[in-house]
């Protein structure tokens, strides 16, 4: 297939890039016309989600899938008109949302749970409700980690030995995670052979204790709450409030219907041994 991918030089996206380049599809880069230079495997076209002409022009005939996997701007009617651009392009959509838009949960959220969305994701579920309208795919990946990169790394301050959870007062969060590189084989599979309409959970893992995590990170064995209100002013509150938000959801769905078996060593091991540990 020739899959266009928006934020295929991100974290996310570099990951899947590499993913799709293997599998033998061709990768198409949608960035920035003047995005910095990065290595992409395959061809580069420009656009821009500020301008969603450009966006709807870069979605040639020749194109079989998109890929949304760029962030959101934070501003909700240039993110739908973005939306309506590529879903109207004539390519099927994927778009990759997140298991924020759930809220807190206690237990296993399969994907026919209800949307009650924190700040951060406020307006992702009208965003997925026109992909899959539009006979697209969404894809909600928990906290995604791995490759020494992403969430994991804001637990342990440089120089600081204990690590540090935000916590908004209440009992210790729980996240549900995924390796960035089992995310990748998801999304694959997603687009090779999701339903149109179809919704996935990418949760490998579907509770892990956030002091756990930051036990880990730190190295010690110890974890430092670190109240919300302090973490709001290092990392803004909106982000502080996700990291503080407690999930448990489940990923069975994907593994049930795609056939998808992560298979990625679990947080705790990559933060306190794998590609955290040589960042140390």
């Amino acid at each position: 297939m020739k899959v266009q991918l928006l934020g295929a030089t991100g974290y996310i996206g570099s990951a899947l890039a590499e993913r799709l380049a293997g599998g033998g599809h061709e990768v198409v880069a949608l960035v920035r016309p003047k995005a910095r230079e990065t290595a992409v495997p395959g061809e580069v076209r420009h656009g821009d989600l500020y301008e969603p002409e450009t966006l709807k022009g870069a979605v040639t005939p020749d194109i079989d899938v998109v890929v949304h996997a760029a962030n959101p701007t934070g501003d909700e009617d240039v993110d739908v008109a973005a939306i309506e651009a590529l879903a109207g392009g004539g390519a099927r959509l994927v778009y990759i949302s997140g298991v924020w838009v759930l809220g807190a949960t206690t237990e296993a959220a399969g994907e026919g749970a209800p949307v009650n969305p924190i700040t951060p994701s406020r307006y992702r579920p009208r965003v997925e409700r026109l992909v899959l309208d539009a006979g697209g795919v969404v894809v909600r990946p928990g906290i995604v980690y791995g490759r020494g990169a992403g969430i994991p790394t804001v637990l342990a301050a440089p120089g600081q030995e204990d690590g540090r959870y935000v916590h908004a007062g209440g009992p210790v969060p729980t996240w549900a995670t995924v390796h960035v590189d089992d995310l990748a084989d998801l999304l694959v599979l997603a687009i090779e052979k999701a339903a149109p309409g179809s919704l996935f959970h990418a949760v490998a893992e579907e509770a892990v204790s956030v002091a756990d995590v930051a036990a880990a990170a730190g190295r010690t064995g110890r974890a430092v709450p670190w109240p919300i209100d302090e973490a709001s002013e290092v990392l803004g509150r909106p982000f502080a409030e996700g990291l503080a938000l407690s999930q448990v959801v489940s990923g069975d769905l994907a593994r049930n219907v795609l056939g998808w078996r992560p298979s990625r060593p679990g947080i705790l091991d990559d933060v306190r041994s794998g590609s955290y540990a040589s960042r140390a």
